[in-house]
Protein backbone atom coordinates (compact mmCIF):
# COMPACT_ATOMS: atom_id res chain seq x y z
CA UNK A 1 0.00 0.00 0.00
CA UNK A 2 1.24 3.55 -0.79
CA UNK A 3 2.31 5.68 2.17
CA UNK A 4 -0.61 7.97 1.41
CA UNK A 5 -3.62 5.90 0.30
CA UNK A 6 -4.93 8.85 -1.69
CA UNK A 7 -1.91 8.42 -3.97
CA UNK A 8 -3.51 5.25 -5.30
CA UNK A 9 -6.68 7.06 -6.24
CA UNK A 10 -4.73 9.95 -7.76
CA UNK A 11 -2.59 7.56 -9.83
CA UNK A 12 -5.67 5.72 -11.12
CA UNK A 13 -7.52 8.96 -11.83
CA UNK A 14 -4.54 10.47 -13.65
CA UNK A 15 -4.50 7.58 -16.12
CA UNK A 16 -8.27 7.15 -16.47
CA UNK A 17 -11.22 9.44 -17.10
CA UNK A 18 -12.21 12.11 -14.56
CA UNK A 19 -14.03 10.63 -11.56
CA UNK A 20 -16.93 11.97 -9.57
CA UNK A 21 -16.42 12.54 -5.86
CA UNK A 22 -18.66 9.55 -5.15
CA UNK A 23 -16.60 7.32 -7.45
CA UNK A 24 -13.38 8.46 -5.82
CA UNK A 25 -14.74 7.74 -2.35
CA UNK A 26 -15.50 4.12 -3.26
CA UNK A 27 -12.34 3.55 -5.28
CA UNK A 28 -9.73 3.25 -2.54
CA UNK A 29 -11.06 0.04 -0.93
CA UNK A 30 -11.46 -1.49 -4.38
CA UNK A 31 -7.87 -0.66 -5.34
CA UNK A 32 -6.60 -1.91 -1.99
CA UNK A 33 -8.46 -5.19 -2.47
CA UNK A 34 -7.13 -5.62 -6.02
CA UNK A 35 -3.55 -5.00 -4.87
CA UNK A 36 -3.86 -7.47 -2.03
CA UNK A 37 -5.27 -10.08 -4.40
CA UNK A 38 -2.51 -9.55 -6.97
CA UNK A 39 0.29 -9.70 -4.43
CA UNK A 40 -1.19 -12.92 -3.07
CA UNK A 41 -1.45 -14.44 -6.54
CA UNK A 42 2.24 -13.94 -7.33
CA UNK A 43 4.45 -14.41 -4.23
CA UNK A 44 7.75 -12.62 -4.60
CA UNK A 45 6.46 -10.27 -7.30
CA UNK A 46 6.25 -6.70 -6.05
CA UNK A 47 5.14 -3.61 -7.95
CA UNK A 48 4.96 -0.08 -6.59
CA UNK A 49 1.26 0.34 -5.72
CA UNK A 50 0.95 3.73 -7.42
CA UNK A 51 2.58 2.34 -10.58
CA UNK A 52 0.07 -0.48 -10.75
CA UNK A 53 -2.85 1.80 -9.91
CA UNK A 54 -1.93 3.98 -12.88
CA UNK A 55 -1.65 0.85 -15.03
CA UNK A 56 -5.14 -0.17 -13.98
CA UNK A 57 -6.41 3.30 -14.76
CA UNK A 58 -5.05 3.12 -18.30
CA UNK A 59 -6.79 -0.20 -18.97
CA UNK A 60 -10.08 0.18 -17.07
CA UNK A 61 -12.99 0.23 -19.55
CA UNK A 62 -14.23 3.77 -20.06
CA UNK A 63 -17.80 4.72 -19.27
CA UNK A 64 -18.20 2.33 -16.34
CA UNK A 65 -17.96 2.98 -12.60
CA UNK A 66 -14.37 2.19 -11.48
CA UNK A 67 -15.35 -0.75 -9.29
CA UNK A 68 -17.31 -2.32 -12.13
CA UNK A 69 -14.56 -1.55 -14.63
CA UNK A 70 -11.91 -3.21 -12.46
CA UNK A 71 -14.06 -6.28 -11.94
CA UNK A 72 -14.05 -6.76 -15.72
CA UNK A 73 -10.24 -6.90 -15.86
CA UNK A 74 -7.92 -9.83 -15.22
CA UNK A 75 -6.03 -7.74 -12.69
CA UNK A 76 -3.72 -10.50 -11.46
CA UNK A 77 -2.57 -11.09 -15.04
CA UNK A 78 -2.04 -7.36 -15.60
CA UNK A 79 0.10 -7.30 -12.46
CA UNK A 80 2.24 -10.21 -13.67
CA UNK A 81 2.63 -8.77 -17.17
CA UNK A 82 3.78 -5.38 -15.91
CA UNK A 83 6.28 -6.94 -13.48
CA UNK A 84 7.63 -9.21 -16.21
CA UNK A 85 8.22 -6.24 -18.52
CA UNK A 86 10.10 -4.61 -15.66
CA UNK A 87 12.35 -7.67 -15.61
CA UNK A 88 11.51 -8.98 -12.15
CA UNK A 89 12.94 -12.48 -11.90
CA UNK A 90 10.00 -13.87 -9.89
CA UNK A 91 7.60 -12.49 -12.52
CA UNK A 92 9.61 -13.95 -15.40
CA UNK A 93 9.64 -17.34 -13.69
CA UNK A 94 5.88 -17.18 -13.15
CA UNK A 95 5.34 -16.10 -16.75
CA UNK A 96 7.35 -19.09 -17.92
CA UNK A 97 5.48 -21.66 -15.85
CA UNK A 98 1.92 -20.34 -16.07
CA UNK A 99 1.86 -18.72 -19.52
CA UNK A 100 4.64 -19.88 -21.85
CA UNK A 101 4.68 -23.57 -20.94
CA UNK A 102 0.95 -23.91 -21.72
CA UNK A 103 1.51 -21.91 -24.92
CA UNK A 104 4.11 -24.48 -25.92
CA UNK A 105 1.50 -27.22 -25.66
CA UNK A 106 -0.73 -25.26 -28.03
CA UNK A 107 2.15 -24.79 -30.49
CA UNK A 108 2.49 -28.58 -30.71
CA UNK A 109 -0.81 -28.60 -32.57
CA UNK A 110 0.98 -26.79 -35.38
CA UNK A 111 4.06 -29.02 -35.33
CA UNK A 112 4.88 -31.60 -32.69
CA UNK A 113 8.65 -31.25 -32.60
CA UNK A 114 10.87 -30.09 -29.75
CA UNK A 115 12.98 -27.94 -32.07
CA UNK A 116 9.96 -26.16 -33.55
CA UNK A 117 8.27 -25.54 -30.19
CA UNK A 118 11.53 -24.26 -28.72
CA UNK A 119 12.06 -21.87 -31.62
CA UNK A 120 8.51 -20.53 -31.38
CA UNK A 121 8.74 -20.00 -27.62
CA UNK A 122 12.07 -18.21 -27.93
CA UNK A 123 10.59 -15.86 -30.50
CA UNK A 124 7.54 -15.41 -28.28
CA UNK A 125 9.72 -14.44 -25.32
CA UNK A 126 11.54 -11.90 -27.47
CA UNK A 127 8.34 -10.44 -28.83
CA UNK A 128 6.74 -10.19 -25.41
CA UNK A 129 9.70 -8.93 -23.40
CA UNK A 130 12.23 -7.17 -25.64
CA UNK A 131 11.94 -3.81 -27.38
CA UNK A 132 12.25 -4.20 -31.14
CA UNK A 133 13.14 -1.34 -33.44
CA UNK A 134 11.75 1.27 -31.08
CA UNK A 135 8.53 -0.67 -30.50
CA UNK A 136 7.83 -1.42 -26.86
CA UNK A 137 7.72 -5.05 -25.72
CA UNK A 138 4.46 -6.59 -26.86
CA UNK A 139 3.53 -7.49 -23.30
CA UNK A 140 2.95 -3.78 -22.63
CA UNK A 141 -0.04 -4.04 -25.01
CA UNK A 142 -1.81 -6.65 -22.89
CA UNK A 143 -4.94 -4.90 -21.59
CA UNK A 144 -6.32 -7.50 -19.21
CA UNK A 145 -9.57 -8.04 -21.14
CA UNK A 146 -8.93 -11.79 -21.27
CA UNK A 147 -6.61 -14.28 -19.57
CA UNK A 148 -2.93 -13.58 -20.18
CA UNK A 149 -2.41 -17.27 -20.90
CA UNK A 150 -4.82 -17.17 -23.84
CA UNK A 151 -3.47 -13.86 -25.10
CA UNK A 152 0.13 -15.17 -25.12
CA UNK A 153 -1.05 -18.42 -26.70
CA UNK A 154 -2.47 -16.40 -29.60
CA UNK A 155 0.87 -14.63 -30.02
CA UNK A 156 2.74 -17.95 -30.02
CA UNK A 157 0.34 -19.56 -32.50
CA UNK A 158 0.68 -16.57 -34.80
CA UNK A 159 4.45 -16.97 -34.74
CA UNK A 160 4.16 -20.73 -35.27
CA UNK A 161 1.89 -20.37 -38.29
CA UNK A 162 4.15 -17.69 -39.75
CA UNK A 163 7.17 -19.98 -39.41
CA UNK A 164 5.30 -22.82 -41.11
CA UNK A 165 4.31 -20.58 -44.05
CA UNK A 166 7.66 -18.92 -44.65
CA UNK A 167 10.01 -20.11 -47.37
CA UNK A 168 12.94 -22.13 -46.05
CA UNK A 169 15.58 -19.52 -45.20
CA UNK A 170 18.43 -21.92 -44.54
CA UNK A 171 20.61 -23.81 -46.94
CA UNK A 172 20.95 -27.53 -46.19
CA UNK A 173 24.41 -28.88 -45.73
CA UNK A 174 24.41 -30.68 -49.06
CA UNK A 175 26.90 -31.22 -51.89
CA UNK A 176 26.59 -27.68 -53.21
CA UNK A 177 27.14 -26.04 -49.83
CA UNK A 178 30.13 -28.15 -48.91
CA UNK A 179 31.63 -27.71 -52.37
CA UNK A 180 31.22 -23.94 -52.08
CA UNK A 181 32.90 -23.93 -48.68
CA UNK A 182 35.70 -26.28 -49.62
CA UNK A 183 36.39 -25.04 -53.10
CA UNK A 184 37.70 -27.26 -55.89
CA UNK A 185 41.29 -26.08 -55.86
CA UNK A 186 42.49 -28.08 -52.86
CA UNK A 187 42.71 -31.80 -53.70
CA UNK A 188 42.86 -32.79 -50.03
CA UNK A 189 39.72 -30.85 -49.21
CA UNK A 190 37.97 -32.21 -52.29
CA UNK A 191 38.82 -35.71 -51.07
CA UNK A 192 37.33 -34.89 -47.66
CA UNK A 193 34.20 -33.56 -49.35
CA UNK A 194 33.69 -36.79 -51.24
CA UNK A 195 34.65 -39.18 -48.45
CA UNK A 196 33.47 -37.59 -45.23
CA UNK A 197 30.44 -35.44 -45.99
CA UNK A 198 27.91 -37.84 -44.34
CA UNK A 199 30.17 -38.22 -41.30
CA UNK A 200 30.55 -34.45 -41.12
CA UNK A 201 26.80 -33.94 -40.95
CA UNK A 202 26.30 -36.76 -38.46
CA UNK A 203 29.13 -35.51 -36.23
CA UNK A 204 27.81 -31.96 -36.34
CA UNK A 205 24.30 -33.11 -35.37
CA UNK A 206 25.75 -35.20 -32.53
CA UNK A 207 27.77 -32.21 -31.33
CA UNK A 208 24.66 -30.01 -31.27
CA UNK A 209 22.83 -32.59 -29.17
CA UNK A 210 25.62 -32.45 -26.59
CA UNK A 211 25.34 -28.69 -26.08
CA UNK A 212 23.34 -27.35 -23.16
CA UNK A 213 19.82 -26.10 -23.96
CA UNK A 214 20.98 -22.53 -23.34
CA UNK A 215 23.88 -22.85 -25.78
CA UNK A 216 21.68 -24.40 -28.47
CA UNK A 217 19.14 -21.62 -27.98
CA UNK A 218 21.81 -18.94 -28.20
CA UNK A 219 23.17 -20.38 -31.43
CA UNK A 220 19.69 -20.70 -32.87
CA UNK A 221 18.63 -17.18 -31.96
CA UNK A 222 21.96 -15.54 -32.78
CA UNK A 223 23.07 -17.42 -35.88
CA UNK A 224 19.78 -18.63 -37.33
CA UNK A 225 17.35 -15.86 -36.34
CA UNK A 226 20.01 -13.16 -36.63
CA UNK A 227 19.33 -11.55 -33.25
CA UNK A 228 22.02 -9.26 -31.86
CA UNK A 229 23.72 -9.60 -28.52
CA UNK A 230 21.76 -6.64 -27.14
CA UNK A 231 18.43 -8.37 -27.76
CA UNK A 232 19.72 -11.67 -26.43
CA UNK A 233 21.10 -9.91 -23.37
CA UNK A 234 17.73 -8.31 -22.70
CA UNK A 235 16.05 -11.69 -23.03
CA UNK A 236 18.44 -13.36 -20.57
CA UNK A 237 18.70 -10.30 -18.28
CA UNK A 238 22.48 -10.03 -18.73
CA UNK A 239 24.88 -7.58 -20.38
CA UNK A 240 25.56 -7.91 -24.10
CA UNK A 241 29.22 -8.69 -23.37
CA UNK A 242 28.12 -11.69 -21.32
CA UNK A 243 26.08 -12.98 -24.26
CA UNK A 244 29.13 -12.55 -26.51
CA UNK A 245 31.18 -14.71 -24.15
CA UNK A 246 28.41 -17.31 -24.01
CA UNK A 247 28.21 -17.41 -27.79
CA UNK A 248 31.97 -17.79 -28.18
CA UNK A 249 32.04 -20.65 -25.68
CA UNK A 250 29.08 -22.32 -27.40
CA UNK A 251 30.81 -22.22 -30.77
CA UNK A 252 34.02 -23.52 -29.23
CA UNK A 253 32.14 -26.35 -27.55
CA UNK A 254 30.42 -27.17 -30.83
CA UNK A 255 33.75 -27.46 -32.61
CA UNK A 256 35.28 -29.55 -29.84
CA UNK A 257 32.33 -31.95 -29.77
CA UNK A 258 32.43 -32.25 -33.56
CA UNK A 259 36.14 -33.03 -33.51
CA UNK A 260 35.52 -35.76 -30.96
CA UNK A 261 32.60 -37.22 -32.91
CA UNK A 262 34.63 -37.33 -36.14
CA UNK A 263 37.62 -38.87 -34.39
CA UNK A 264 35.39 -41.67 -33.11
CA UNK A 265 33.97 -42.35 -36.56
CA UNK A 266 37.09 -42.27 -38.73
CA UNK A 267 40.84 -42.55 -38.41
CA UNK A 268 41.51 -39.05 -39.69
CA UNK A 269 44.96 -37.58 -39.47
CA UNK A 270 45.38 -34.16 -37.90
CA UNK A 271 45.58 -32.34 -41.20
CA UNK A 272 42.36 -33.88 -42.52
CA UNK A 273 40.51 -33.27 -39.28
CA UNK A 274 41.60 -29.64 -39.10
CA UNK A 275 40.56 -29.13 -42.72
CA UNK A 276 37.14 -30.56 -42.04
CA UNK A 277 36.72 -28.38 -38.98
CA UNK A 278 37.62 -25.32 -41.04
CA UNK A 279 34.65 -26.22 -43.21
CA UNK A 280 32.46 -26.45 -40.12
CA UNK A 281 33.63 -23.09 -38.84
CA UNK A 282 33.08 -21.45 -42.21
CA UNK A 283 29.61 -22.86 -42.77
CA UNK A 284 28.34 -22.78 -39.21
CA UNK A 285 25.71 -20.11 -39.75
CA UNK A 286 24.22 -21.94 -42.74
CA UNK A 287 24.34 -25.48 -41.43
CA UNK A 288 22.97 -24.59 -38.00
CA UNK A 289 19.69 -23.46 -39.52
CA UNK A 290 19.10 -26.83 -41.12
CA UNK A 291 20.32 -28.98 -38.24
CA UNK A 292 18.58 -27.06 -35.48
CA UNK A 293 15.28 -27.30 -37.31
CA UNK A 294 15.71 -31.05 -37.57
CA UNK A 295 16.90 -31.61 -33.98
Amino acid sequence: MANNPSELVAAFRGAARPLTSEEEAGLLPVLASVLERCEGAWPGVMLAPVLFAAHLGRHAPAGEPPAQALSALHCEDLYLALAAVEGQRAALDALESTVLTPAGRAVRRVEDSEAFVDEVLQLTRLRLLVEDGGRAPRLTEYAGRGPLRRWAEAVSLGIALSLKRRPERSTPLDDALIAADLGATDPELEHIRQSYRPAFRAAFAEALSLLSPRDRNLLRMGLVQGLGVESLGALHQVHASTVSRWMAKAREALLDHTRGALARRFALNTSQLDSLLRVLDGSLELSLASLLKEG
